[in-house]
């Protein structure tokens, strides 16, 4: 009876350690950043730049940003008639070419709402059901879209590399 004891105990002790492992939530990516609620956009680092802080109109150097870095951007700021992008934590970058700004498709604001609202034990988030009528490769978006309108993950059987323009994960997405 002993011995019944601690086979159901293991048993139990593996399927917590299982299970608790796959809970973890489901991050929504775009590009190398993961989007969270409340971010309005990213910028892409050009060229190395400040980031500054702002205290009421007066700017102060803070940190060096590095070519090829992504940052999350929260706010948008205008101070004696240049524009200012919030990265948070009180920085800003200066709106200029040497920063490239992107606001997320309406697709991957989708995927982030869902996640919110109904958390998803798996990962990665895949919000299309297949469509078992529908071919596993395009041409093109435009045929893509006739099945799946929002686009496909990098985990769905119609994903293709080609469809995938700005390499984040998701293909033909608006």
């Amino acid at each position: 009876m002993n011995n019944k004891k601690k086979i159901l105990v293991s048993i139990f002790t593996v399927f917590l350690l299982i299970f608790s492992s796959s809970v973890a939530s489901a991050k929504v990516m775009w590009g190398k950043t993961e989007l969270k609620q409340g971010q309005i956009g990213k910028v892409t680092i050009l060229t190395n730049v400040n980031a500054t802080k702002i205290n009421e109109n007066t700017l102060t150097q803070d940190k060096r940003l590095k070519k090829g870095e992504e940052y999350r951007i929260y706010s948008y700021r205008v101070v004696t008639g240049i524009g200012y992008y919030g990265l948070g934590g009180g920085l800003f970058v200066q709106k200029s070419d040497f920063v490239k700004y992107e606001t997320p498709s309406k697709a991957k604001l989708a995927l982030l709402e869902q996640e919110v609202n109904n958390p998803s034990p798996s990962s990665p988030i895949n919000d299309d059901s297949l469509d078992p009528n529908a071919p596993t490769s395009f041409k093109n978006c435009t045929e893509l879209r006739k099945y799946y309108p929002d686009g496909v993950a990098s985990d769905h059987p119609a994903y293709a590399p080609k469809h995938d323009r700005d390499n984040d994960g998701w293909a033909c997405e608006r």
